[in-house]
C-alpha cells in the first residue's frame, strides 16, 4: 500500500470549514477527518461514536491552544506593567544620595539613571556601576557640594 497523501486538498470555498478561519489546508484536523474518510474500508466504516470522539478531542485542544496564547499574552503584559511599574517606582530615586551593597560593601554615590538591563530587571546606574534597587539600603537628599 502506498503512503497516503493529503496535499492538495486547499480547494476554492471550503475555507468556511476552518476554526480560524483559514483556509481548508491549514486545519490538520480535516486533514486527518478527510485522509482517514479515504482510506477506510466500505465494509467497516468509522462508527460514529468514534468519529464524535475524535471531534470533541481536536475542540478540546483547539480550545486549550487558545488559552495557553492568551495566557502568553497576559504574562507579557504583566511583565511589560512590572517593568514600567520599577521604572516608575525607581525613577524617584533619580538625583538622591543612596547607600547600596555591591559585592559585600556598603557604597554611596547619586542615581544618575533607571533602565531596563537584557534580562528585563529594572536597574539603576550610580556612577559606573549598575546597581539593582534591592541592592539599596538608604536613601537621602544629595549634600550640597
Amino acid at each position: 500500500m502506498e503512503p497516503l497523501s493529503i496535499s492538495g486538498l486547499n480547494t476554492p470555498g471550503s475555507s468556511v470549514l476552518s476554526s480560524q478561519g483559514g483556509s481548508f489546508g491549514d486545519n490538520p484536523f480535516l486533514n486527518l477527518l478527510v485522509a482517514e474518510m479515504r482510506t477506510q474500508t466500505p465494509l467497516d466504516p468509522v462508527d460514529n461514536a468514534s468519529f464524535m470522539q475524535q471531534m470533541s478531542s481536536f475542540s478540546s485542544m483547539e480550545e486549550q491552544r487558545e488559552l495557553n496564547d492568551n495566557i502568553m499574552q497576559l504574562l507579557d503584559f504583566q511583565g511589560l506593567l512590572a517593568r514600567l511599574q520599577g521604572l516608575s517606582e525607581s525613577s524617584s530615586l533619580l538625583g538622591k544620595q543612596v547607600s547600596f551593597q555591591h559585592e559585600g560593601q556598603e557604597l554611596e554615590g547619586v542615581v544618575d539613571s533607571v533602565f531596563v538591563n537584557d534580562t528585563g530587571e529594572v536597574m539603576m546606574r550610580i556612577g559606573d556601576r549598575e546597581i539593582s534597587p534591592r541592592a539599596i539600603t538608604s536613601i537621602s537628599q544629595p549634600t550640597a557640594s
